[in-house]
């Protein structure tokens, strides 16, 4: 495939459009539309996007012309310290002001490097790209695969925190004039300052995790590997952010592909996540075992195997049993990644994590709802209100913007689906009778709570792919506009409010912003 270059550097002049700015300006505007208290963060000048919307159109004009006169500078943003299920984040907030040009850049640079990013990079790109399309290539490569496929899988630890200035400062010399403003502006997104513990410093690693123009700059330092894989012959590759996926079905293929990519690694100076990385055939014969063993108490980084629901691995095959041998590649009948398992063939299922996911969901609404049933003492009209909540959690898809439909959307095992039916079903029983037993389904059959109305996973997949599901933008629309303005006091004068700061006039805002 032909690479994609440049007419000539991008300059400052040639990208800008004060419409541009408008268009960015109403996209941050609108994010935390659904969810005002977001419209309340402050950065390091202490300024809420409503003291923004305050002045209005006179603050994107007085914007307008610090970028136009290539007077703006970017001022210091907040490092907030998270811990996201033990993983450790640190978030940059920046000022409203600095939001807006963040998102104004990538916007435009992204959309002038669109052709010279590699086809095979899915994160942060323009509709053509993304998650859906990755994970669909993916099970088609395997679809498509006559026989054994082999396979390289790569995770960067730290990814944003690792980026070197250095290295990323030169790519960017490659791509926009060094003297433009442009690339000073580039510059000191890379080189950016934040304050922390009321100290400020100057990062001297790593792009700013949380702003717009930290995805644009993740792309395209990687840009670069992405072009030394995919000039080996035989082989398909994909990347989403930071996570690197090589297939082939010639072994000689994939060593080739695997040295080639830790060495590019290296030389970005980028460290691998040893969980999280795997040297796998994928073949459908019965005499392979899974790569790995999972047991409900020691659960596999790669998701290996099909759990079924009391957690142990179906098809695993005894400790005696003689698979295939080979030095370099582990035999495995499905691998784990971005969120689904691949199978040998195609075949898309729910991996281990996410499958307990869907399961938690049921569980937790169980226990928020548990007033409603616990009173109950009839069997059969306890088991109507617990299936009440079951179907209103499938209905309204709650949380993670309605993660149950997306889900149901991607994956083709609905062996799987009804093993979870089966789960929902023994679920429901067991709040009624206590305990999760067979004998449970000669009190209440399974058919009489399909009649109470209890959902299936199976029955909703074929919906969504037949399109007959409500969006689950507008699912998630009704329920962030619930839980924006739960537990509030004043609720009719705050949503007067919120509308205003979000109306086509901001200096609405300043008059009733809560």
């Amino acid at each position: 495939m032909p690479r994609f270059r440049l007419e000539r550097p991008l300059r400052w002049q040639d990208l800008y459009r004060e419409a541009e700015l408008y268009k960015a300006a109403v996209r941050v505007y609108t994010k935390p539309l659904f969810q005002w208290r977001k419209a309340l963060s402050t950065s390091t000048d202490g300024k809420t996007l409503y003291d923004l919307a305050g002045h209005g159109l006179r603050s994107l004009d007085a914007l307008h012309r610090a970028l136009a006169h290539e007077r703006f500078a970017f001022r210091p943003a907040v490092a907030l310290h998270y811990n996201f299920n033990g993983k450790h984040r640190t978030l940059y907030i920046s000022p409203w002001e600095e939001r807006i040009v963040d998102l104004l850049l990538y916007r435009l640079v992204n959309q002038k490097l669109h052709g010279w990013f590699s086809p095979n990079s899915y994160a942060y790109r323009d509709r053509t790209h993304g998650l859906d399309r990755c994970q669909a290539r993916i099970a088609q490569v395997l679809r498509a695969a006559g026989g054994p496929i082999y396979l390289v899988k790569r995770d960067i630890a730290d990814y944003f925190a690792s980026v070197n200035h250095e290295i990323l400062l030169h790519q960017l010399a490659g791509l926009v004039e060094r003297d433009d403003y442009l690339f000073g502006l580039l510059a000191q997104r890379v080189r950016f300052r934040f304050r922390d513990a009321s100290e400020e410093h100057c990062a001297e690693m790593g792009i700013p995790f949380g702003a717009a123009i930290a995805c644009l700059l993740a792309n395209i330092y990687l840009t670069g590997l992405d072009r030394q894989i995919e000039e080996i012959p035989g082989l398909d590759y994909f990347r989403y952010a930071d996570d690197l996926l090589v297939l082939s079905a010639q072994r000689d293929v994939a060593l080739a592909a695997r040295v080639r990519l830790e060495q590019a690694l290296a030389d970005l100076r980028l460290r691998m996540k040893p969980s999280h990385s795997a040297d796998l055939v994928v073949t459908a014969s019965d005499s392979v075992s899974t790569a790995v063993r999972t047991t409900s108490d020691q659960p596999s980084p790669l998701g290996r195997g099909c759990p079924d629901l009391s957690g142990r691995v179906r098809g695993d095959v005894p400790p005696d049993a003689n698979p295939p041998s080979d030095p370099e590649f582990i035999p495995t009948h499905d691998f784990r990644h971005l969120g689904l398992l691949f199978r040998a063939g195609g075949g898309v299922a729910l991996s281990r994590d996410k499958r307990r996911k869907i399961q938690n969901l049921f569980r937790f609404a169980f226990r928020r709802g548990r007033r409603r049933w616990r009173k109950v003492t009839d069997p059969e009209a306890r088991a109507q209100a617990v299936v009440a909540i079951a179907l209103e959690t499938l209905e309204k898809g709650v949380r993670n913007v309605a993660i149950l439909d997306y889900y149901l959307k991607h994956v083709d095992d609905e062996a799987q689906l009804r093993l979870l039916d089966r789960w929902l079903a023994e679920e429901v029983l067991s709040l009624v009778f206590g305990g999760h037993k067979k004998g449970h389904f000669r009190r209440i059959s399974f058919a009489q709570l399909r009649a109470m109305g209890l959902p299936s996973l199976v029955h909703r997949r074929r919906l969504i792919r037949r399109r007959k599901i409500e969006s689950p933008f507008f699912i998630w629309q009704k329920q962030q506009a619930i839980r924006a303005f739960r537990g509030t006091v004043a609720r009719r004068s705050r949503a007067r409010g919120a509308a205003a700061a979000f109306s086509p006039r901001p200096e609405a805002a300043a008059r009733e912003c809560p």
